[in-house]
C-alpha cells in the first residue's frame, strides 16, 4: 500500500481517464476503447496513482459508478436531446463529474471529453488517434455530419489541451498547431498477444475491423479468388462488427458469386483471446483500409509474431517495416495483393522472418507497461505545471 506523505496527504497523482470504455471488458468495439481499457487495467497495477475512469455511455440514465479491482469507473448517461447532437451534449455531464473528482490532470481519449475537461477547468493530456477530418470521405450520411462536427471539435478544443499525445506521428503532423508540443506513444498491447506461439506453416489469412468503407474490405474479398483457385486450402477470416449495413451486403452478395462462402467466414465481434487464437493459426493480417491513423490491430499482429499485410494509409508506415516486420501494398490492386499473398504463404521461411522480426519490435514499443509508462510520463509533466489554469481554457 502507499504510504501517506508527512503532511497527512494522499501522495499518489489523482488521474483521471476520460473517454469510451467498455461496459463489457469481454466485448471491445474499437481501438480507442481498446487501448483506455488497458491503459486502466495496466495503471490499476500501481500503488502510486489514484485512478478515476469517467466514460460517456448513450441511452444511460444518470451516473452509474463501479469499482473494479483498484479503479473506479464512472460511466455517464449522454442526454438524449433532438436538436443537439450526442458529442456536445455529453459534455456538459462529464464535466460535472470530472469537476466532482477533482484529479490533478485527465488522460481524454476522445475531443468530448477533452471538451468537459477544459470545461471542468482540469488539466488536460489529449491523445490523438483517428484524424476525423481524413476519415470524412469515407462516410455517407449521417455518419459524415458528425464527422464533420468531430472534425470542427478537433480544431475547437486540441488547442485548449494543456498536453497532447498521438499513437503515431501522423496524428501529430495533422495539427501543425500543436505537433511542437506533442509527444508519440505508441499503443499498448495485452499479455495474451505477446503469448501467441511462434509461427508455424500456415495458409489462413485474418482481416479485423469494422465492415465499411473505409476499412475496404472488398479489395481482399477481390483477391480471394485468385488465391482460392492457386491454393484451395488458403481461408479467410473476417472479425468485426458491421459499420455500414449496405457495404456488408455488397461482401456477402460478392462471396456468394465467386463461390466463397466455404472460404470466407464472418465471425462477427470477438473477444481478445479468440482474436489471439485466430492470429495464431494464421500467416498474416490483412488491413486494406483507404484511412488510417495507427490501427491497434497491427500492433497486435506484430505482437504476435504474424505478418501484417497492411495499405500505406495514413500512420500506418510508421508501424510496418515494409518487407522487414510485414508488407505494404496498394489497396486499388486487388490481383497484386492475391499475388503477395500466395508468395507469402509459399514462402514459409520469409513469413517466419517477418513474424520474429515484427515480435521484437512490438517488444519495445507496444509492451503495454513501457506503453503505460509513457503515457503517465506526459500526464505528470502537465499535472507538474502550475495548478491554475488560463481563463481562456475555461470557456
Amino acid at each position: 500500500m502507499n504510504e501517506p506523505n508527512l503532511a497527512g496527504h494522499d501522495s499518489r497523482l489523482r488521474l483521471c481517464l476520460a473517454g469510451p470504455y467498455p461496459r463489457n471488458p469481454k466485448s471491445i468495439g474499437g481501438g480507442v476503447d481498446y487501448i483506455v481499457y488497458v491503459l486502466a487495467e495496466t495503471w490499476a497495477e500501481r500503488v502510486d496513482l489514484q485512478l478515476d475512469v469517467v466514460a460517456p455511455v448513450k441511452g444511460l440514465e444518470g451516473v452509474e459508478v463501479v469499482r473494479r479491482g483498484g479503479t473506479t469507473i464512472h460511466y455517464v448517461g449522454i442526454p438524449e436531446r433532438r436538436l443537439v447532437p450526442n458529442l456536445v451534449a455529453q459534455i456538459g455531464p462529464v464535466a460535472r463529474v470530472i469537476r466532482e473528482i477533482a484529479p490533478d490532470v485527465v488522460n481524454s481519449h476522445h475531443i468530448a471529453t477533452t471538451a468537459a475537461a477544459v470545461r471542468a477547468q482540469a488539466r488536460v493530456v489529449h491523445v490523438i488517434h483517428g484524424i476525423e477530418k481524413r476519415e470524412i470521405a469515407h462516410k455517407v450520411g449521417r455518419a459524415r455530419i458528425a464527422g464533420w462536427l468531430q472534425a470542427t471539435m478537433d480544431q475547437i478544443w486540441l488547442g485548449r489541451s494543456d498536453g497532447v499525445v498521438s499513437v503515431c506521428r501522423y496524428g501529430l503532423d495533422q495539427f501543425p498547431s500543436i505537433a511542437g508540443r506533442g509527444a508519440v506513444t505508441w499503443a499498448p498491447v495485452e499479455d495474451v498477444f505477446f503469448q501467441v506461439p511462434v509461427m508455424t506453416p500456415s495458409k489462413q489469412f485474418l482481416y479485423a475491423g469494422v465492415i465499411g468503407r473505409r476499412k475496404n474490405l472488398m479489395a481482399l474479398l477481390r483477391a480471394m479468388p485468385r488465391v482460392h483457385a492457386e491454393v484451395p486450402d488458403a481461408v479467410l477470416r473476417i472479425c468485426g462488427g458491421i459499420g455500414e449495413a449496405d457495404y456488408a451486403d455488397e461482401a456477402r452478395a460478392f462471396l456468394a458469386r465467386a463461390g466463397l462462402e466455404s472460404v470466407v467466414s464472418l465471425e462477427g465481434v470477438v473477444d481478445r483471446d479468440v482474436l489471439a487464437g485466430y492470429l495464431g493459426e494464421s500467416v498474416a493480417l490483412v488491413l486494406p483500409s483507404l484511412q488510417e491513423t495507427a490501427p491497434v490491430v497491427i500492433s497486435q499482429a506484430l505482437a504476435a509474431g504474424r505478418v501484417p499485410m497492411a495499405a500505406p494509409a495514413g500512420g500506418v508506415p510508421e508501424l510496418i517495416d515494409d518487407g522487414r516486420t510485414g508488407i505494404l501494398f496498394d489497396p486499388r490492386d486487388s490481383d497484386a495483393l492475391a499475388t503477395q499473398m500466395l508468395a507469402l504463404i509459399r514462402d514459409f521461411p520469409r513469413a517466419s522472418s517477418m513474424g520474429q522480426a515484427g515480435r521484437e519490435v512490438a517488444r519495445e514499443r507496444h509492451e503495454r507497461h513501457a506503453s503505460a509508462d509513457r503515457m503517465l510520463a506526459a500526464c505528470r509533466s502537465v499535472a507538474d505545471q502550475a495548478p491554475a489554469r488560463r481563463a481562456r481554457n475555461s470557456a
